[in-house]
């Protein structure tokens, strides 16, 4: 019998003492975390948070997925990260001045994973090499995930994917990094850069600006933006910019022969529209188009022999004047048998002019660069004028 009392009396102090470290502990997965147990601690403190949220419960909840972050490899981390981060924030929501300041502890071990992640991208980068570009981009997408407001991160994030061959990916990062209230004009002069990679040029215009730097001050950004229109096939846009680049930049010989090659461009466009109205008869069409032919063929000539002046020895110069001659002697040829009948004798008058001149550059072309082989060129031209001078 005392035996069984003892035992009972056992039983109640052991309930009791139960009862008194339930009511009067704090619960703490730290034991798990310590044991490197994250899953089952994730649990656990999910668990408690349903019951009583608190912001211990959300600081340690998101302590956990920082060190699952560091656990995995650099390219699966950002996961968790997000996740760290979102506890994080829910601690602002049941902190009070009663509580112990988790928020502050929070924001440190943020700064803490930021940094590591932030600065590993860097030195990553630095490396140089493929490999090492592509866990730059992790780290940085990382320090991303932790931090959404940090501009360096997307800026640095920017750089390594446009080094990597991603402009998607680079503009994609920075447009991010544009929405931020701290965006700096660094940020808007790449966006206007990275968008005249892409062959965007209307775009470029836009993000330089918002840059404050003004495309036609720029010879760099001018000259991209030429580029851009000219490979896009816009005619006239290059036409339009280079109109105000020669005015902005007279003595600049490179822009005027340009310029010059771009207005050809657009004869050449002429041309075909004026053998069409030939064909059909249309004779207000044809007589329009003569005349915007001569004033934009005059104009393009005058910039290429302007560029040549400022250069009469550049090879560059020189053949852009022979090319031009040649090109348009050929198309006053190619109009001929289809032109009313009262055109052709100035269209071939214009047709022989315009091959003597091709001659005279082709030649000087050849005093200029010995080496070269102009001379078979020069042989047809004379053997075509030749050709319509005795018929």
């Amino acid at each position: 019998m005392k035996n069984l009392i003892n035992t009972r009396y056992a039983i109640i102090t052991i309930a009791i003492g139960f009862f008194l470290s339930c009511t009067g502990s704090k619960f703490t997965a730290d034991k798990l975390i310590d044991d490197g147990n994250y899953e089952q601690a994730l649990v656990e403190i999910s668990a408690e948070i349903e019951k009583n949220p608190s912001p211990y419960l959300y600081f340690q909840k998101g302590k956990v997925h920082g060190l699952i972050a560091s656990d995995a490899s650099v390219s699966e981390r950002a996961y968790s990260y997000e996740e760290m981060s979102s506890s994080f924030d829910s601690i602002s929501v049941y902190q009070t001045s009663s509580h112990q300041d988790w928020q502050t502890e929070a924001d440190s071990l943020s700064n803490y994973y930021w940094n590591l992640e932030h600065q590993n991208g860097l030195k990553a980068y630095e490396e140089d090499s493929q490999e090492s570009i592509l866990t730059a981009i992790s780290h940085f997408k990382n320090a991303v995930s932790i931090d959404p407001s940090s501009i360096e991160s997307y800026k640095s994030l920017s750089i390594a994917q446009y080094n990597n061959g991603n402009i998607d990916g680079a503009l994609e990062s920075l447009k991010a990094a544009e929405m931020l209230p701290d965006a700096t004009t660094d940020v808007f002069e790449s966006l206007g850069f990275l968008y005249l990679e892409k062959g965007d040029p209307e775009q470029s215009i836009i993000y330089y600006k918002k840059a404050d730097q003004d495309p036609l001050k720029n010879k760099n950004i001018a000259f991209g933006l030429v580029n851009a229109y000219i490979s896009q096939g816009k005619t006239y846009e290059a036409i339009s910019f280079l109109d105000e680049l020669v005015n902005e930049f007279p003595n600049d010989a490179k822009l005027h022969n340009v310029y010059g090659t771009q207005l050809y461009e657009q004869v050449s466009e002429l041309f075909s529209n004026l053998k069409s109205a030939y064909s059909v008869n249309d004779t207000s069409t044809t007589a329009t188009l003569s005349v915007e032919i001569e004033g934009v063929s005059e104009k393009a000539e005058n910039e290429l022999i302007k560029a040549y002046q400022m250069d009469s020895s550049n090879l560059e110069f020189v053949e852009s004047l022979a090319v031009f001659y040649n090109n348009m002697s050929g198309n006053y040829f190619s109009i001929y048998q289809v032109a009313f009948q009262s055109d052709k004798d100035t269209i071939e008058a214009k047709a022989l002019s315009l091959t003597d001149f091709a001659i005279t550059y082709y030649e000087k072309l050849q005093e200029l660069n010995p080496s070269s082989s102009y001379s078979g060129k020069i042989d047809n031209l004379k053997k075509l004028k030749e050709s319509w001078t005795n018929r």
